[in-house]
């Protein structure tokens, strides 16, 4: 069973094809992945809940409602209400700091001392460029020019071990502690996000997928997907397919945006 979203968004000069799925994968019995797409606010997101099914479901479905009511809130201050739990230290942060700040709040009250946890990667289309933030392991990729590049840095241990010359690339997808994150939404009372930002050229295709995508598939499978003469939904699916294939050990989740020419 799958949830699938696409559609196209004005963005400047240009167009955002976009298409979002998240799969349950082959193995698990539920599926605790999800996305959001606010197209208004040309904002994206993939969440990846932790906790077990229902705390899964329930941590990554709070996460992203959290990002659309401070999304929301922070795009139409006049109108709206203020969320309750969004603090002035919050608003003080840049935006996509702030709404991963509050999407924690929301979590981690939700919890209710439950072990209950979830990834966040979000990428906001600004009139200057993209602008993007993360807490975990779910990630932002872009293909540029026949090159995929990574623009996230996992909050994982395996990865912290990569960094100090611990253990090498090849290794981190086999480490029996690689599903260990450093960092997650709702866990702790507060949370640290990374916050990046990148220029957006005509043709970028831009990735945003769970943990259930990159560790089925190697960079260069991903790159061969992306660098085929397609619309962002059949990329979007055939990253799914192929992770399957590959054994589909977690759930999958896959949100392209390719940048085009509008027509």
């Amino acid at each position: 069973m799958q949830q699938r979203l696409d559609g196209k968004i004005k963005w400047n000069t240009s167009q955002l094809s976009y298409a979002a799925i998240s799969d349950r994968g082959r193995i698990r019995k539920e599926n605790e992945d999800n996305f959001l797409v606010m197209e208004k606010h040309r904002l994206f997101c993939v969440a990846d809940g932790m906790g077990g099914q229902e705390a899964g479901r329930l941590a990554s479905h709070t996460t992203l409602e959290g990002v659309a009511r401070c999304m929301n809130f922070l795009s139409d201050t006049e109108e709206a209400t203020i969320p309750y739990g969004l603090s002035a230290d919050m608003l003080q942060r840049p935006k996509l700091a702030c709404i991963t700040l509050f999407a924690n709040f929301a979590v981690h009250q939700k919890s209710e001392g439950r072990n209950m946890g979830s990834t966040l990667v979000t990428a906001h289309f600004t009139d200057k460029g993209l602008e993007f933030a993360h807490v975990g392991d779910s990630r932002l990729y872009l293909f540029r020019t026949g090159e995929l590049t990574q623009l996230t840095e996992d909050h994982s241990l395996v990865y912290e071990l990569y960094k100090m010359g611990k253990i090498t690339l090849e290794e981190m997808h086999t480490h029996n502690m690689r599903n260990i994150i450093t960092r997650a939404i709702g866990t702790h009372p507060k949370v640290d996000p990374s916050l990046g930002a990148i220029d957006i050229r005509q043709g970028d295709i831009f990735l945003l997928c769970s943990d259930g995508l990159t560790t089925m598939l190697e960079p260069g499978e991903i790159a061969g997907i992306l660098s085929r003469p397609t619309d962002s939904a059949t990329m979007a699916a055939t990253l799914v397919d192929r992770a399957n294939e590959a054994g589909g050990r977690d759930n999958i989740t896959t949100v392209v945006i390719a940048v085009r020419q509008e027509i």
